[in-house]
C-alpha cells in the first residue's frame, strides 16, 4: 500500500506536511508494506519541497529506515532507496548527518549491491568536502579503501574521491590503514594506479610525501611508468605532473629515478615514432617536461635538452597530431615571459642541431619552423602556430627599464619572420572564412600594435589596416572586438604618432568601427574545419 503524499495548496505549490511525512516512516517500519510504492511517493513529494522545507522534512525522517531498505535484493527498491538518500543526506549539515548514521553509512558501503557504494561514497564525498570535523574512524577507512578494488569504475573513482579528502599525515600514519593500502596496492597495476592518484594528491604536503616514501607506497612507481601497457602508464605520468612542479616534488620524483626514466620514453627519433606506443606516450611525456620547464626553465634546458629537440623535431617533421603537441607546448611556454627569457640562449642552435649559419637561440628557431606551418595549407594547425608565434612576441607588462629589453627580444624574434609575414601570415589569415585562424591572425596584429617596432611594420602594409576599419556587419563578435582593440591600442599608444604616418594617423582618430561594431546586427557563423 502506497501513501498519498499529494498535500497542496490553492497555489498547486506542495507545502511541508509532517503527517504525511510520519505516515510514511510508519509504513516503512512495517512488515507488510509495499516499500517501493511508499519510496517512489516520498521521492515524488520530496522533489516538490523547497530547499528549506526539503531540510525540515530530512530532519524529521529517520534515514535509518531508508537505508533499511537497502536489505533486499529487488533492484526498483535498491534505486528508489538510493535516490532518497541522495536528496536527504545532501541537505543535512554534514558533521550531524555522519554522526547520527554513521553505522548505516558503513552498512551501506559493506553493501554487495555496487550502485548502493557508488550512491553512499558519493555522498559522503561530499560531506567530508563541506565539513572538516567529519570524524571518519578507521574500520570505514579501510572499507572505503577496498572499494579501491572495485571492478566496478564508478565505485573506485568514488571511492578515490572519498580518500583524497582524508587528512593524509593522520591517514598515512593509522597501521591498519597503511596495511591495507600496501596489501591492495600488491595486487595489480590497476589498483596500484588508484591508490596512487590518491597518494600523489596527498603529496602536496611536504610531510605526507615523507610518510609515502618512508612507508614505501612508491616503490613500484618508476617500474609502473615504464608498464607494458600504455593506458596505465599515461595515467600514472598525467597523475604525477601536479606533484612534479613542485620544488620539493620534483627533487623527490628525481631520488628515485621518476625523471630520468621518463625522459628515456621521450623521443625524437622517426624510427621510433613510427611505433603505436610511443606515438600515444610522447605528448603525455612531453607535457610532463614542459609543466616542469614552466617553473624551472633553465634547468630543464641545461639538463634534460632532449624536451627541446623533441619539441624541435617534431614541429620540423612530425605526424600532424605530434605537431598540434608541439604547438601547444610552445604557446604553454611562451606565456611566461621569465620562461622566455631564461631560453633566450645561442647555444639552442647546437643543442637542436640547427643547420642554419646563424647562432640562434631557442625561440628564433621555434619561430622559423612556426611561420613554415602558418603559411602551409595545413589549416588544422594555421591557428594553433599563429597562436604560438604571438606568444613569443607579445610583451608583459612591467615597469620601463624591462619592458624596453622586452621589445628588443621581441624584435629579434619577429625578425625571423621571412617572406613578409604582415602580409603572408597576418593578412592571410584575417581574410580566410575559418573563425579560429581569423581570430588568431587579429591577436597577432594586436600584439605587433602594442610595441614601437610593430606599429612600424602595420605603417607599411596599408591593407591590413583596411580590414580593421572596414566596417562588416557579418564579423562574429571576437573579430569585432579585436578590432576595436586594435584601433583603441593605436590611439591610446604613446609611440603611434612617432611611428604612423599622418594619414594613418588620422583615420584611427576619426574612425568608426567602435561605434559601428557597438550597434552590429549578430553575425552569421563563419565556415569551420573546411580546406583553403
Amino acid at each position: 500500500m502506497s501513501v498519498d503524499l499529494t498535500a497542496v495548496d490553492g497555489n498547486n505549490t506542495h507545502t511541508l506536511d509532517t503527517n504525511l511525512i510520519a505516515l510514511a516512516m510508519h509504513k516503512l517500519s512495517i512488515d507488510n508494506t509495499n516499500v517501493t510504492d511508499v519510496l517512489t511517493d516520498c521521492n515524488i513529494y520530496l522533489t516538490k519541497l523547497n530547499r528549506c522545507d526539503l531540510l525540515k522534512s530530512a530532519n524529521l525522517i529517520d534515514l535509518n529506515l531508508i537505508f533499511d531498505c537497502l536489505n533486499t535484493t529487488d533492484q526498483t527498491q535498491i534505486e528508489m532507496s538510493c535516490a532518497l538518500l541522495q536528496k536527504l543526506l545532501s541537505i543535512l549539515q554534514p558533521n550531524h548527518a555522519f554522526n547520527k548514521y554513521s553505522a548505516s553509512i558503513e552498512r551501506a558501503i559493506h553493501h554487495p549491491n555496487d550502485t548502493v557504494k557508488s550512491t553512499i561514497l558519493s555522498e559522503l564525498e561530499k560531506m567530508l568536502a563541506h565539513d572538516n570535523n567529519v570524524d571518519i574512524q578507521v574500520d570505514l577507512a579501510c572499507t572505503i579503501v577496498d572499494c579501491l578494488t572495485s571492478s566496478d569504475m564508478t565505485v573506485s573513482y568514488n571511492a578515490v574521491k572519498c580518500l583524497k579528502k582524508f587528512q593524509s599525515v593522520e591517514t598515512l600514519s593509522s597501521i591498519p590503514i597503511l596495511s591495507k593500502l600496501q596489501t591492495i596496492m600488491a595486487r595489480d597495476a590497476k589498483i596500484r594506479t588508484r591508490v596512487y592518484d590518491i597518494l600523489i594528491h596527498w603529496a602536496e604536503s611536504v610531510d605526507a610525501l615523507a610518510l609515502i616514501s618512508s612507508k614505501g607506497l612508491f616503490t613500484n612507481l618508476v617500474k609502473d611508468i615504464t608498464y607494458p601497457d600504455v593506458m596505465m602508464q599515461m595515467v600514472t605520468i598525467q597523475m604525477l605532473i601536479p606533484l612534479s612542479i613542485t620544488e620539493y616534488g620534483f627533487d623527490y620524483l628525481n631520488s628515485i629515478g621518476i625523471i630520468s626514466g621518463l625522459y628515456r620514453l621521450l623521443s625524437s627519433n622517426p624510427k621510433e615514432l613510427d611505433d603505436p606506443s610511443v606515438v600515444i606516450l610522447n605528448p603525455i611525456v612531453l607535457e610532463f617536461f614542459i609543466k616542469i620547464t614552466q617553473v624551472r626553465p633553465l634547468f630543464i634546458f641545461t639538463t634534460y635538452p632532449k624536451v627541446f629537440v623533441v619539441i624541435y623535431e617534431v614541429l620540423k617533421e612530425g605526424d600532424d597530431s605530434l605537431v598540434g603537441v608541439a604547438i601547444n607546448a610552445i604557446t604553454n611556454l611562451a606565456s611566461s615571459w621569465e620562461c622566455k627569457m631564461l631560453l633566450d640562449n645561442p647555444s639552442a642552435s647546437t643543442i637542436l642541431h640547427y643547420d642554419g649559419d646563424d647562432e640562434l637561440d631557442i625561440w628564433s628557431i621555434f619561430i622559423i619552423e612556426l611561420s613554415r606551418i602558418a603559411t602551409s595549407t595545413k589549416t588544422e594547425l594555421k591557428a594553433g602556430a599563429i597562436q604560438a608565434i604571438t606568444k613569443i612576441i607579445q610583451v608583459e607588462k612591467g615597469e620601463l627599464s624591462s619592458r624596453n629589453d622586452m621589445i628588443e627580444r621581441t624584435k629579434k624574434w619577429y625578425k625571423q619572420l621571412k617572406d613578409n609575414p604582415l602580409k603572408n601570415i597576418v593578412h592571410a589569415s584575417c581574410i580566410v572564412p575559418f573563425l579560429n585562424i581569423q581570430q588568431a591572425g587579429y591577436e597577432m596584429l594586436q600584439t605587433l600594435a602594442e610595441q614601437s617596432w610593430g606599429q612600424e611594420e602595420i605603417n607599411k602594409c596599408s591593407t591590413l589596416l583596411d580590414l580593421v576599419f572596414k566596417d562588416c556587419p557579418k564579423d562574429p563578435i571576437p573579430i569585432k572586438e579585436l578590432k576595436k582593440m586594435i584601433i583603441k591600442t593605436l590611439l591610446e599608444s604613446n609611440t603611434s604618432k612617432n611611428t604612423l604616418s599622418e594619414e594613418l594617423l588620422f583615420r584611427i582618430q576619426h574612425s568608426e568601427a567602435i561605434k559601428s561594431n557597438e550597434h552590429a546586427p549578430q553575425p552569421d557563423v563563419l565556415v569551420e574545419n573546411m580546406s583553403i
